[in-house]
């Protein structure tokens, strides 16, 4: 057998079998939602880097809009020939110059109210020193004075509106006081004059915070900003929610547009860009990455929660699906450890292990159901030789050796006949006995063909064989006539098929199967008669003469008294007792000397049955000497009969009192050597019988029938009375607890504590 032994190593390896393709089925969902939650987040940063684009685009795309509305305006203003005029006037305050400056004036206030983007415009004269706006007109120094630069002088501010030459240039947002107030202005400047001859410029202003307003729209919260530079790297104009912004060099973005992750100032961002092409300027927005992906983040926060939930949920769900499968495996495991009392099984593969053990145990039944088949013949043939001779004296001994050898007597009487085959009389030899093995072979199959499963057979002779017949008909007249029917036919079919003449011998029929024996002394006599008459055919028992001069007390019945004495059986003793007083002193009518010899046979049977109970044979005989005194009369051998039933009713009364004291020794045995021993683990039903020397089936049928509980409840309860008070009493730890009452595994210990008790050992323990 296998070579196991108990240790949690194979335990383990089930359980981690077990859980690892739970946590691999496990993880592939959140495998897959992960590769789909990943391609949701690229998604989404898409979409969102998207939408900032657009809006940095429409910011751009306005802003390029308004800014041509104004090159146009300054366009138009610098050709215009009233505006032009003034331009080589020194002396404009002279003659008719005061009243066209007027003129000039009102003509150029409409161009204030064709855009809300214009803040006020200005032109400037180099040669006259005069400035026009569109309700005023200033000398510079006059003007400087009103509309005023924070960080600019006199004469820079002079050198930049009347000194250079310039074409759409827009100064970056800067403070400007305009009459004391302080506004933030872009300057837009369109030189007036020739290229290389500037007579002077058009200044359109732009308030800061319309611009500031377009790029208000994009999401700045957290430290974001955005801004415009120009094609030089000057900040147009910016915005931010921050107190810092830090400025990108527009060199290091790849591109005219486009979004990246920068790490800025310690911070991720997500700087979306994009140039304009009408004035190559970059429009730049800055936002902290979990701003912008603010919804991204919070789905990531979502599903990793739920992705962590479901996951501790799936492995303590995983792991008690293991264990709980595990527990049957575990359980076959330790049930073939103790079974097979192995000692080193540290395999890796535990199924493999028990279909390795299930197989060798379905080829060692296969093997043993061979053998047994092999033997079955011979267990049989010994069943029925015992059977024919009267040697069992219980029904139930009878019924569970027929079910065991694979015979089923179907029926309620029963009948035993002789055949024997004609032709052999002359002697035997090897020749002969061949010829006769085939012949018995054929003769079964006629009968097996003929009778069915009402008949088994038995070979008494090399050229008999004994049958028995069962019946269920309760009418006699059915069963003679069914024995005379099937035998005839029997007799025909072999007188035909093998040229051979047959006698039979038919017994009488008899309800107990145990009186079979009885019938097959009867089917003897009634074969012996037809071969002393040397006749062919069939004799039945009740068709043989009556003879009267004899008693009747055959050896088969003699044999059969004595040993239902010896079991003890006396209502079986006394059923044949009367039928033989029945039959010798009222059927046969014998006469005194008859009788006399009669009773002598009777009493020598219990001179030689008296020894083989125990009984001491002396005392016995000094008791029956009163009963066998009177043997001269009727009365007297009356009286000496109802004497030698007594006797045999008092030999039963000693063996059952005898079996009695027996059995109570047996018992006290049997119960101290569980109570001594039940802490040993291999204690079981095949130890305490080897140690008492008797069968395991007999050990459990006497142990129920003494005690009134099967062996193993009997035991299992006496060790959870020790285990019980060992729990209540100690704080020894379980499985220290399991090995003292006799068991190997805690598990094992644990899960019969709860079957009985109906609570776990840890909550009988507390209460």
């Amino acid at each position: 057998m296998w070579n196991v032994k108990r240790n949690r190593t194979g335990s383990k390896g089930i359980f981690l079998r077990l859980l690892v393709p739970n946590m691999l089925l496990l993880l592939l969902p959140l495998l897959v939602g992960w590769v789909i939650y990943n391609k949701t987040l690229i998604e989404m940063e898409k979409e969102v880097t998207a939408s900032n684009m657009n809006l940095l685009q429409q910011s751009r795309d306005i802003m390029d809009r308004r800014l041509s509305e104004i090159a146009s305006i300054a366009v138009q203003l610098a050709g215009d020939t009233r505006i032009m005029q003034f331009t080589t006037i020194t002396e404009p305050f002279e003659g008719a110059n005061t009243y066209r400056i007027m003129e000039t004036r009102k003509s150029i206030y409409n161009y204030s109210l064709s855009n809300n983007f214009i803040f006020n415009y200005f032109i400037f004269y180099k040669n006259s020193g005069i400035v026009l706006a569109d309700s005023s007109t200033y000398l510079l120094p006059d003007f400087q004075k009103y509309f005023k630069y924070a960080n600019m002088d006199a004469q820079t501010w002079k050198n930049l509106f009347v000194g250079d030459q310039y074409h759409r240039r827009v100064l970056p947002a800067q403070e400007v006081t305009v009459n004391g107030i302080r506004y933030s202005l872009l300057t837009y400047i369109q030189t007036l004059g020739y290229p290389g001859f500037s007579q002077g410029s058009v200044a359109i202003t732009v308030d800061n915070r319309e611009v500031q307003k377009l790029l208000g729209g994009l999401e700045l919260s957290g430290g974001g900003w955005a801004y415009i530079i120009n094609e030089t790297g000057d900040v147009i104009s910016s915005v931010s929610s921050g107190d810092s912004s830090f400025w990108i060099d527009r060199s290091s973005l790849a591109g005219k547009h486009g979004s990246v992750m920068q790490d800025i100032g310690g911070q991720m961002m997500m700087v979306t860009y994009t140039t304009s092409s009408y004035n190559g300027w970059t429009y730049l927005v800055a936002q902290p990455a979990y701003v912008v992906l603010k919804k991204v983040l919070y789905i990531k926060k979502i599903t990793f929660t739920f992705a962590f939930v479901f996951l501790a949920v799936g492995l303590l769900i995983a792991y008690l699906i293991a264990y709980r499968n595990s527990r049957p495996l575990r359980n076959i495991m330790e049930t073939i450890v103790e079974k097979t009392n192995g000692d080193g099984y540290y395999g890796s593969d535990a199924y493999r292990f028990i279909r390795d053990t299930v197989s060798q145990l379905i080829d060692n039944n296969q093997e043993l159901q061979k053998k047994m088949e092999k033997q079955a013949p011979l267990v049989q043939a010994a069943l029925f030789e015992r059977l024919l001779k009267g040697e069992y004296v219980a029904h139930k001994e009878i019924s569970i050796l027929l079910q065991h050898v694979g015979i089923e007597m179907r029926g309620k009487y029963f009948l035993a006949a002789i055949l024997q085959l004609r032709g052999y009389d002359s002697g035997l030899d090897r020749d002969v006995l061949e010829e006769l093995d085939v012949k018995r072979i054929m003769v079964k199959d006629i009968l097996r063909d003929e009778m069915g499963a009402n008949v088994h057979w038995h070979d008494v002779a090399e050229d008999q064989i004994a049958l028995l017949i069962a019946f269920n008909s309760n009418n006699p007249e059915d069963r003679r006539a069914y024995i005379e029917e099937v035998i005839g036919n029997v007799s025909d079919i072999i007188s035909t098929r093998l040229n051979m003449t047959t006698r039979f011998g038919v017994g009488d029929t008899h309800e107990d199967l145990l009186n079979v024996s009885r019938s097959y002394e009867e089917a003897k006599r009634s074969l012996e008669y037809l071969s002393w008459r040397n006749m062919n055919g069939i004799m039945r028992f009740e068709e043989l003469p009556q003879e009267n001069n004899g008693y009747y007390y055959p050896s088969d019945l003699e044999h059969r008294m004595s040993n239902l004495a010896k079991a003890g059986e006396q209502e079986a003793v006394a059923s044949l007792l009367e039928e033989l007083h029945e039959i010798n002193f009222e059927e046969r009518r014998l006469s005194v000397p008859m009788l006399r010899l009669f009773m002598n046979e009777m009493w020598g049977t219990v001179v030689k049955l008296l020894p083989q109970v125990g009984v001491e044979e002396g005392a016995a005989l000094e008791q029956m000497k009163p009963f066998s005194a009177d043997t001269a009369s009727y009365d007297g051998l009356e009286k000496n009969y109802r004497s030698l039933v007594s006797v045999y009713f008092q030999v039963c009364e000693f063996v059952n009192d005898h079996k009695k004291s027996q059995n109570v020794q047996l018992q006290e045995k049997i119960l101290e050597l569980l109570h001594e021993s039940y802490a040993q683990t291999e204690l079981c039903l095949d130890s305490v019988a080897e140690k008492m020397n008797i069968s395991k089936g007999y050990l459990s049928q006497f142990f129920k029938e003494q005690t009134g509980v099967n062996f193993s409840d009997y035991l299992e309860e006496l060790r959870m009375t020790h285990a019980k008070k060992l729990l209540s009493t100690t704080q020894l730890p379980v499985y220290e607890i399991a090995q003292q009452v006799g068991y190997s595994s805690s598990n094992t210990f644990c899960r019969a504590f709860k079957r009985i008790n109906a609570v776990s050992t840890s909550e009988y323990r507390r209460l």
